[in-house]
This record gives C-alpha cells, sequence and structure tokens, in this order.
C-alpha cells in the first residue's frame, strides 16, 4: 500500500495509507457475506452455520480500523510515522531534523513484461521515498506529484540533503545537480528532441519520434471517418429510415471529428518555449502552462515518465523516451535558470 496526502496547510503535511480504501472495500464483502448468514438463518434456521459465517464476515472488517499514518510537522520539524487500530495507536516513529540526514525519491516500473504479451494489462509506476535516518523509513508513495509536494515541503522547513535516483545513481535535488556526472549533455536534434525555434525546444510525447507519434492520430483518425463512412454506406443500402439522413450524417462527423480530436491531442508534441523570463509549456492543442523560470527546478525522467519539475508542482513531457533526453532537455535547461 502507498501513502497519499490527506491534509495538507502551511504548518504541516498529513499523509494516509490508501490500504483504508481497500479495507472499506473488504468490509463490503463482509456485509455480504453476514447478509447472507442471515439469510440462511431465515431459510433454514440452522443457527451454528450462520453463527460461522456472521463470524467469517465481521473479520474483513478489522482492515478498515486499521490506519498507517505519517505526519510532517513544519513547527517543531518532525516527521511522525504511526500505526493505529480502532483509533488506538499501536505503534509511533519519530524523526526529528537533527536525526534526518537524507531524503531520497525515487522511482521505479512493474508488469512490463506482462504488458508487453497482453494488451489488457498495464505498466505500473510506483514512486518511494528513502528517509535517511534513526529509524530508517522506505515509504511508498502513490504518485510522482505527491512524492514532489513532500519533497518541497522538507526542502522549505527542514535542514536535510535531499536527492532524486535516476537509472540506480544519487543526483543532488537541484538544477544543477540533475546534470549526468556534472556535465551538460548535448542536444540531440533528432527526430524525438529538435530545437525548433528561437529558445523553443519540440519533444516527442513517447518513443519512436515525431513520425510515429504522427502516424499514430493519423491511422485513428482514418479508421474513424472509414468506420462512419460504412455505417452511412450500410444504412444507405438497406434503407434505413428510421432516423433521418440529415441527423445521420451530423452523427457521424462528430463522432469522426470527436475521435480525431481526442487522439491528436493526446499525441500532440510537447513544446517548450523562454518567454520573457517564463517557460511556457505546451503539450496539448487548447491551452499551455506558464512557469516562473526562478521556480523551475529542472527537467528528470523518473519510471519512464519525463518531468519537468518545478516549485510550484510537474508536468509529464513524454513517456518512455531514452534517459539521455531528459538529461539533454535539462541541460538546454540549464543557462536560462541560472540568469
Amino acid at each position: 500500500m502507498s501513502y497519499k496526502i490527506c491534509k495538507k496547510t502551511d504548518g504541516n503535511i498529513i499523509l494516509q495509507d490508501t490500504g483504508f480504501i481497500f479495507g472499506i472495500v473488504l468490509a463490503s464483502v463482509g456485509a455480504g457475506i453476514m447478509y447472507l448468514s442471515w439469510f440462511n438463518y431465515q431459510d433454514t434456521g440452522e443457527i451454528l452455520i450462520s453463527f460461522v459465517f456472521l463470524l467469517l464476515g465481521s473479520c474483513f472488517f478489522f482492515p478498515m480500523f486499521k490506519n498507517n499514518r505519517l505526519t510532517i510537522d513544519a513547527e517543531n520539524k518532525e516527521v511522525i510515522k504511526t500505526k493505529s487500530w480502532f483509533g488506538i495507536t499501536t505503534n509511533k516513529e519519530v524523526v526529528t531534523n537533527r536525526n534526518l540526514s537524507l531524503l531520497e525519491m525515487s522511482g521505479f516500473t512493474s508488469g512490463e513484461f506482462e504488458a508487453f504479451f497482453d494488451s489488457t494489462e498495464r505498466t505500473r509506476h510506483h514512486y518511494s521515498l528513502k528517509f535517511y535516518s534513526y529509524p530508517e523509513w522506505n515509504l511508498l508513495i502513490r504518485s510522482f506529484s505527491t512524492m514532489l509536494d513532500i519533497m518541497l515541503f522538507i526542502e522549505q522547513h527542514f535542514d536535510t540533503d535531499l536527492a532524486l535516483v535516476i537509472q540506480h545513481k544519487r543526483h543532488k535535488f537541484s538544477a544543477k545537480g540533475l546534470l549526468k556526472n556534472h556535465q551538460k549533455t548535448p542536444l540531440p536534434n533528432d527526430s524525438t528532441v529538435k530545437e525548433t525555434g528561437f529558445q523553443e525546444l519540440r519533444i516527442a510525447s513517447t518513443r519512436g519520434g515525431i513520425i510515429r507519434q504522427c502516424a499514430m492520430p493519423i491511422s485513428l483518425t482514418l479508421w474513424a471517418i472509414m468506420t462512419s463512412g460504412f455505417l452511412l454506406y450500410l444504412s444507405a443500402l438497406e434503407g434505413f429510415t428510421y432516423i433521418p439522413v440529415a441527423v445521420q450524417y451530423l452523427t457521424a462527423f462528430i463522432f469522426s471529428s470527436g475521435i480525431s480530436l481526442l487522439v491528436i491531442n493526446n499525441f500532440v508534441p510537447t513544446r517548450l518555449k523562454i518567454d520573457h523570463g517564463s517557460l511556457v509549456v505546451k503539450n496539448s492543442l487548447f491551452g499551455h502552462a506558464k512557469y516562473p523560470l526562478p521556480e523551475v527546478i529542472g527537467v528528470v525522467n523518473v519510471a519512464k515518465i519525463t518531468y519537468l519539475i518545478t516549485h510550484q508542482g510537474s508536468e509529464q513531457l513524454a513517456y518512455k523516451i531514452p534517459t539521455k533526453y531528459s538529461y539533454a532537455i535539462h541541460s538546454w535547461l540549464l543557462p536560462f535558470l541560472s540568469k
């Protein structure tokens, strides 16, 4: 189970184990079993079997009353990890600012082999925070944005060092620290990452480069148009008159246009542009995000996803492109961050 933020203020962050949600699901199953025991008693009058099912159903309620929490207290500069049953704390561990020497974040994937052979399976992304302290903790975090929020909060209120693991190498959590071996990586200027204008960069949002990225929406758009055309032809051939012809054509147009816009919007290349002291990120047909350059930390590849990280949050730039490109994008961005 992983942690998610359930409450955030200027003075503290409270994270809760997502196993609580799983506990609610089990409790629902337990309620169903208990209902079956009552139904069995009403139907057969057997007390023993009904009582056994009643006890079995009640056991499913126990995980719901287990609660794991992590509280980051900025005022006292403490991180408190608690485990409780039925609201009673059974285990409590405290890490103070003095005992915390390093906070390290990392990410990894699982299920890639199964996803390669089975299209119904999905690659799972996991994120982890490791506290180098006494006691030492290694916590799974629900999402990258949650992990980044925790790192930025601790950077602001604690005196510990921060690190990020990329390809099994530890990097200092700073603009210069995210370089590969403290050296700048030259921009490839190929179909995946290319400088398209003055202080402007185009990034293919998935592996295979811009050619594959364009081929996918074009093929799906053609499929939508051909499907609509075939249905209209079939309707005319069979003399289908229950729906007016004008409505049929309008429905086909809306279907084709909707599918095309949705697909193109998902596969549009990401563009980065430096504009009057801000970094503009455009990764969809509609709208863009703008971050002041002093707020930008850099570009990283975590769990095979390339992120732009800032003090305002994170932005996904690409998926499954090689890590060398994230180093190159960060190197291209670094001179603007140093100004």
